[in-house]
């Protein structure tokens, strides 16, 4: 039915319809987006960073959890795999590509302290600090969906890109959107090339998108996000914005339209 209007979105309709009904599944089963803030990389979110530029993991991971309200949730923090540059003839011609490590991971366990989750990291990311916050705040997305009783819009095989948008209900969708790909440069010993990752699950303008619908559900303009994204997703921003606000005046209302039903929620 969204077909009809003409999108402008950097989504299409499928999409769209998927996030709507995601972030009607999720103000049901964790509560509505109302006065939850949009997660700035300011020293108002990130207390360590201001005190001391190059933070560690640790650091970051707690500023995380504090800024989503979990702090208090049973939580450990592990080191995972590190990426690892292919081989070459040429040290100097060497890039990394083919498969990277896991950004991270997440699991529930048993011990002598009760159930809680482990996520694990990538410490080849550790100097991203960007993309180390995506990491945890989709790991946390990961546990906090992991409380639900009910299944996600369209079954938990699609649970990854829940946890994408789950982050973004978290207040992280900054983040997520500027992480999502990234290319950088690296000097290891006798070694250097270059570095292309993609991170998370769901693409940039999806991730675009749905900061948006989060800044509307939250009654927010959109563009207070703008400053902080890679200059060329603020387009993607923009058309974001305009196109949700002329097709949907009342936001709120446009997600409590959704018929969950027809994605197989109860």
């Amino acid at each position: 039915m969204f077909g009809l209007f003409g999108s402008r979105l950097p989504i299409d309709e499928d999409e769209l319809e998927f996030q709507l009904a995601s972030f009607k599944w999720l103000q049901r089963q964790f509560g509505a987006i109302v006065d939850t803030p949009l997660i700035l990389p300011t020293p108002e979110y990130f207390p360590s960073i201001e005190s001391n530029r190059r933070v560690g993991a640790r650091q970051l991971f707690d500023d995380v959890r504090r800024a989503a309200a979990m702090e208090d949730w049973p939580c450990e923090l592990e080191a995972g795999e590190s990426d690892r540059p292919i081989d070459a003839g040429n040290a100097h011609l060497l890039r990394h590509e083919g498969p990277n490590s896991p950004c991270g991971t997440f699991r529930i366990e048993d011990g002598l302290a009760g159930r809680h989750a482990v996520i694990t990291y990538n410490p080849e990311m550790e100097h991203d600090q960007t993309g180390l916050v995506a990491t945890f705040a989709h790991e946390l997305g990961h546990y906090l969906m992991a409380t639900s009783p009910g299944d996600p819009p369209g079954g938990w095989d699609l649970h990854e890109l829940h946890t994408d948008l789950a982050a973004v209900y978290l207040g992280f969708g900054i983040f997520m959107a500027n992480s999502a790909r990234s290319f950088s440069q690296f000097q290891d010993g006798n070694y250097s090339g270059w570095s292309a990752r993609t991170q998370g699950y769901l693409g940039e303008g999806a991730l675009v998108t749905a900061t948006a619908i989060y800044q509307r559900l939250a009654g927010r303009d959109p563009s207070d996000a703008a400053p902080y994204l890679k200059d060329y997703l603020r387009k993607d921003l923009r058309k974001s914005g305009s196109a949700l606000s002329k097709r949907f005046p009342d936001m709120a209302a446009a997600v409590e339209a959704i018929d969950l039903a027809e994605y197989g929620c109860d």
